[in-house]
């Protein structure tokens, strides 16, 4: 695209997206500017949503967009909108639903919709190639016939356009007949559900393609701690190790891709987000916790290294959203090798020999004859893990000298506290005080930059902010700022976390049906207050509250909160009811509320290398659903008055407990001090009536 063209109305955004199609010969509008357009001409929309990492977005630009003939048509047929899913992501849900409901088929990007002047959407689907193919018609057949079936239909249009938004307003309202007694049979047929879907050959869900579904993962991990079923952990370990194993990880620069297009983890669509790569820092930690394996530890170290190396403010802190699956216009091609090529680096002998292990062939195993790494089960046997390790350094840095694929650097708001909750967590968990300063870097950046005088989160910066923030990035920044609190022992950041949580109770909660809405009060333009609640790539905003809800009422005792965390389980049961449908996140919510959380009181003054032994050993134990609170010197005196503490710190000893001392207890009431993980296990399986 010549920077010599000419613009159209995306010139002036900030979205990396938006950005992308500003010289485009279409005439886009942003979302606002578009509306207002067509309904001054009476003229329908197309609207078109992707996002920056998108691969068939560009592809889609490239056939169409980038076409003077078809954007002409484009321009005269109708006005159009170009929406980034990352900015809009309430516009993104309720279009999605749409297309659905109007094609009885699963939506995706990039979103292609037909609406009214006033936006309410008659036919639509995702990628329409430029000339008819595969049973698909051509754009421009799709274009003229759509304007056509508009321009002499119109009253049927009318009517279709009333029965699909009365579809929504439908899913938005319904939650069925709530039923809290059915908790645990949810949660047990829910459990044999997911396992009756894994591949038991190469692990993850299903078939083809394969995304890792890390909620589902996660539910499954929990529940094995429940039930102890040997046969859930085998199934969650194979599919840990085959996406480790697999050309859905980055081997040389680490993190992973997006999903895998078969069935083996082997071929990625090669964009990195950043919220998958958060979410399974959470997942493989976890998974460490319960299995010891160093692996899934190392896994974890390295993700974070990626982030911190290629995703990471200097400034600032905060956290990129994505890199692009293509560059110089070729998707994979920044990851992709030729035996030559490694030979080259490694040298003949070396370079046969790593190419052996990460299958790296003459014919290949990718496009025109070029390999994704993925490891073979040869690797450990012929070489050693130093060797290795130097290998892949030294590929790397070749690889550095490659056109890089697009970095998307817009800052989102709910991405950020996933990676901010995910860093916090592994610094506990792995004993590494850096990730924490990286969360807090981040947080404070956010709290600080993108915040209103009245205290509402902006939703995303890129030099500056832009729109008010959304469900998700309520419901995933409390999360992390108590994820933060719980670690670091800072009050301050549960008191930020009880201040958003009054605004977003306050401006997205629904009073009459339970349940918290996609978009805040303040926004107007749009035609239904929906309210998430599928997982595609974040975790549910509503799942996400129930825990949030339970978890503030344990450190703050405001019963408050539990009467609200009451509520929304109603909400998601009676949802569930209605729909059929249930996520990871609402079953880890629903085992939260099910079995109530754990307390856990560690006091702790030692620096990192003088762990204690009950240190080291709640840093092993997988306590996912546990209210912990990390207590040192420096931030007793702000806690005390928590309840959780008020009534220990009466005793006159109480400052010998940092020496590394736990209480465990439930319900407000506390276990006597333990100082070893045996007497810190014991009390974890008592039940309530032994814990005094």
């Amino acid at each position: 695209m010549g920077q010599n063209r000419e613009t159209n109305q995306l010139t002036n955004e900030t979205s990396p997206y938006l950005r992308q199609h500003m010289y485009n010969p279409v005439e886009w509008y942003p979302w606002e500017e578009g509306l207002t357009k067509a309904k001054e001409l009476n003229k329908p929309l197309l609207i078109s949503i992707g996002y920056a990492a998108c691969h068939w977005c560009h592809v889609m630009e490239e056939e169409s967009f980038e076409d003077p003939e078809t954007a002409a048509l484009m321009n005269d047929l109708f006005i159009n909108i170009k929406v980034d899913r990352e900015e809009r992501p309430d516009l993104d849900s309720l279009y999605q639903k749409a297309v659905s409901l109007l094609t009885r088929r699963a939506g995706g990007w990039p979103l292609t919709v037909f609406a009214t002047p006033t936006g309410e959407a008659f036919a639509g689907g995702t990628y329409f190639p430029k000339k008819a193919t595969y049973g698909l018609p051509s754009f421009k057949q799709v274009l003229t016939s759509v304007s056509t079936e508009y321009q002499n239909n119109n009253q049927q249009i009318k009517e279709l356009t009333q029965k699909v938004l009365l579809a929504l307003e439908n899913q938005a309202t319904s939650t069925g007949t709530p039923d809290l007694s059915t908790l645990n049979d949810v949660l047990d047929a829910s459990m044999i559900h997911l396992l009756d879907q894994i591949d038991d050959i190469f692990g993850g869900f299903g078939f083809q393609p394969k995304f890792p579904q890390v909620s589902d993962l996660r539910f499954l991990l929990l529940s094995y701690t429940r039930r102890q079923n040997r046969e859930i952990l085998k199934q969650i370990t194979l599919t840990l190790d085959n996406m480790a194993a697999g050309g859905i990880y980055d081997h040389l620069g680490y993190g992973f891709h997006r999903y895998s297009v078969d069935r083996k983890w082997l071929v990625p669509h090669f964009e990195k987000m950043l919220y998958d790569n958060a979410q399974l820092i959470l997942l493989y930690l976890e998974a460490y916790q319960v299995t010891k394996r160093p692996r899934y530890a190392e896994i974890v170290r390295e993700i974070i290294e990626y982030l911190s190396r290629e995703m990471t403010h200097p400034e600032y802190g905060g956290f990129y959203s994505s890199q692009d699956a293509d560059s110089e216009g070729v998707e994979g091609k920044f990851f992709i090798w030729k035996p030559e090529e490694i030979q080259k680096v490694l040298g003949e002998k070396n370079g046969k020999k790593f190419a052996d292990l990460y299958d790296v062939t003459q014919d290949g195993n990718f496009e025109d004859g070029y390999s994704i790494l993925h490891e073979t089960t040869k690797l450990g046997k012929e070489i050693s893990k130093d060797e290795i390790k130097h290998f892949k350094q030294k590929l790397f840095s070749y690889r550095e000298k490659r056109v890089k694929p697009f970095l998307n650097d817009n800052i989102i708001v709910a991405w950020n506290a996933l990676t901010i909750h995910a860093l916090a967590k592994a610094s506990f968990i792995l004993n590494e005080p850096e990730y924490l300063s990286s969360a807090e870097k981040a947080i404070n950046f956010i709290l600080g930059r993108l915040r209103d005088k009245e205290g509402k989160l902006y939703r995303n910066f890129r030099g500056k902010v832009k729109s008010l923030a959304f469900a998700e990035d309520y419901a995933l920044m409390i999360t992390a700022l108590l994820e933060i609190f719980s670690v670091s022992g800072k009050k301050y950041y549960l008191d930020e976390a009880i201040h958003l949580q009054t605004i977003f109770d306050k401006e997205f909660w629904d009073p009459d049906h339970f349940g918290y809405f996609f978009i805040g009060s303040w926004q107007k333009d749009i035609a239904i207050r929906e309210k998430p609640m599928v997982t595609f790539s974040l975790p549910s905003a509503n799942a996400v509250s129930l825990e949030n809800l339970l978890r503030l009422y344990h450190y703050s005792g405001n019963i408050t909160y539990l009467e609200r965390a009451e509520k929304q389980a109603q909400f998601l049961i009676g949802w569930f009811q209605e729909s059929g449908y249930i996520s990871g996140d609402s079953l880890i919510a629903f085992d939260m509320f099910h079995y109530k959380p754990v307390e856990v009181i560690y006091f702790d003054d030692r620096k990192v290398d003088e762990v204690d032994s009950t240190g080291k050993y709640l840093r092993s134990v997988y306590l996912p659903q546990s209210v912990f609170i990390h207590v040192k010197p420096s931030t007793l005196n702000d806690l005390r008055h928590l309840p959780l503490l008020e009534q220990r710190l009466n005793s006159p000893n109480y400052q010998d407990w940092f020496n590394g001392t736990t209480f465990i207890c439930r319900n407000f009431t506390c276990s006597l001090p333990l100082t070893s993980g045996t007497e810190i296990d014991y009390y974890l399986t008592q039940s309530d009536e032994n814990i005094q």
